[in-house]
């Protein structure tokens, strides 16, 4: 580009020197051979044409600073067809579009009852299985140390700590010659509440509420604190494995001692 730019300087010079040159022996021959001074006339015509084209460049950039600092429509409003054109065909376009997403969205909806149910079914179906695990694992654990009128209250007591009934707890006692001491049952609420998602508080009042005789000596936050701990107990702690809600109950023995 700059190239072209100094070529084109070139010949502009080139061309100006050579008019200089050929006005200069015009006037010369004019003036030696015929006695004619064209000066009298070139002259005015030269100075006019310098002023107007100096008087046309200041204009030239004083018109520029001012439009630029005041910007002004010279379109009065008036548009290409070719721009209603593709503008109209974007709309179109768009138009389809949220029609399509408008249609998809309407079926979505439309099902949003079944998808609703379906979501309801499936976790009511895995609450009752869940449930069933629990009380098998309620039953197999605690019947050698707990009546079958005990057991059917305590399982009572879990599906009300499940449904947040906490004020329905019934108290329950364990044979008097075998009873269950509160490592185990602090183990039994974890196990429980881990598979029902039962905040530990909510274990510790539960598990205090449904054996008050055998834990009258544990306050509910020490019963908290003290749910999953290590030591020895009849009922150990049973981890579920993850995604998992079952019990270990053909690994899961009897630690007592």
């Amino acid at each position: 580009m700059t190239n072209r730019t100094q070529i084109r300087t070139q010949r502009i010079s080139f061309v100006l020197a050579l008019a200089v040159i050929i006005y200069t022996a015009t006037d010369t021959y004019l003036f030696t051979c015929h006695g004619i001074n064209i000066m009298k006339v070139t002259t005015p015509l030269i100075l006019g044409l310098v002023v107007t084209i100096l008087l046309c460049g200041l204009l030239q950039r004083s018109f520029y600073k001012w439009l630029t600092k005041n910007p002004i429509d010279f379109s009065f409003g008036w548009q290409s067809p070719l721009v209603f054109d593709s503008d109209f065909k974007i709309k179109d376009n768009c138009a389809n579009e949220a029609q399509t997403i408008e249609q998809t969205n309407d079926s979505v909806i439309d099902n949003y009852d079944t998808l609703l149910e379906n979501i309801k079914k499936k976790e009511a179906e895995r609450q009752v299985e869940v449930m069933n695990a629990i009380r098998e694992y309620v039953t197999i654990k605690t019947a050698p140390y707990l009546s079958k009128e005990a057991i059917s209250i305590l399982i009572s007591n879990i599906e009300y700590m499940a449904c947040g009934r906490y004020d329905l707890y019934k108290p329950i006692r364990s044979n008097i010659d075998n009873p269950l001491r509160s490592p185990g049952l602090r183990h039994l609420a974890w196990n429980v509440g881990e598979r029902l998602n039962v905040p530990l508080v909510k274990r510790a009042e539960f598990i205090k509420a449904s054996f008050p005789h055998e834990l009258i000596n544990a306050t509910p936050e020490y019963l908290r604190l003290n749910l999953r701990d290590t030591v020895t107990s009849q009922i150990p702690i049973d981890v579920p494995d993850k995604g998992d809600f079952r019990f270990h109950l053909d690994t899961d023995n009897d630690d007592s001692q």
